[in-house]
């Protein structure tokens, strides 16, 4: 009795260990996908990158990291069968958390990016884009054009027409979006909330993956007979 007591506790315990190994892992992962998403999210307009990487860069953080954190996990190397493969619930989170460090991450950015290299000044606006979130084309007082355009969001509300003279503050390298706000919100909250739900919800469903699509075991119990009649198939 002591000794399968004993060999049931050494079992115990090699089987905990890759599932922590495992838990770590995927802890590490989800962690350097958040870290990576509002990295670039936010260097693309604070730093401010190169023109041609800022497009890229944010399309990675938006849209390509948060779809990492689910494919990652789904198409790992394992016995599994791929026509049973399927993604645990949990690792929706990642995708919409991730999507939203994104987004928060490059608002932050822009903010921060004005508040470094922002200058105010007096603009016109030269034409009026409608639409489901209008844009306003500016040039300041000695005709130069401001880039880029300015968003509804941001002081291109309904009532302005062409013609209006509006006081923005706008980055003269044109990396981040002008405004008519004198105070910027804190994205603090938002970014540390969602960072916290992508690791957790992540990790959590990463390691839930082999359990949730095992190859086909025998019943257990049965030496590898059918539950139903108690023959060997």
């Amino acid at each position: 009795m002591g000794a399968r007591t004993d060999g049931t506790a050494e079992a115990t315990e090699a089987g905990s260990s890759p599932r922590f190994t495992r838990a770590v892992w995927w802890f590490v992962f989800h962690t350097a996908c958040a870290t990576a998403a509002v990295a670039l999210a936010y260097l693309a307009p604070a730093a401010p990158l190169n023109r041609w990487l800022r497009g890229p860069a944010t399309l990675t953080a938006c849209l390509l990291i948060p779809l990492a954190a689910l494919l990652v996990p789904v198409l790992e190397p394992r016995s599994v069968p791929w026509n049973r493969r399927k993604a645990a619930w949990q690792l929706a989170f990642p995708v919409l958390t991730g999507a939203v460090l994104g987004v928060t991450a490059g608002q932050a950015g822009h903010d921060d990016g004005l508040r470094e290299r922002g200058r105010w000044t007096q603009a016109v606006v030269v034409e009026k884009r409608n639409g489901k979130t209008d844009r306003c084309v500016l040039r300041d007082l000695s005709g130069r054009e401001i880039s880029p355009y300015l968003t509804q969001g941001d002081g291109c509300e309904r009532h302005v027409a062409e013609g209006d003279v509006l006081r923005v503050r706008h980055d003269p390298e044109g990396a981040a979006d002008p405004t008519t706000d004198e105070d910027a919100p804190s994205y603090d909250g938002v970014l540390v909330g969602a960072a916290l739900v992508h690791v957790l919800m992540g990790t959590w469903g990463s390691a839930r993956m082999p359990r949730l699509n095992p190859a086909e075991p025998a019943n257990p119990g049965t030496g590898g007979r059918s539950a139903r009649t108690g023959r060997r198939p």
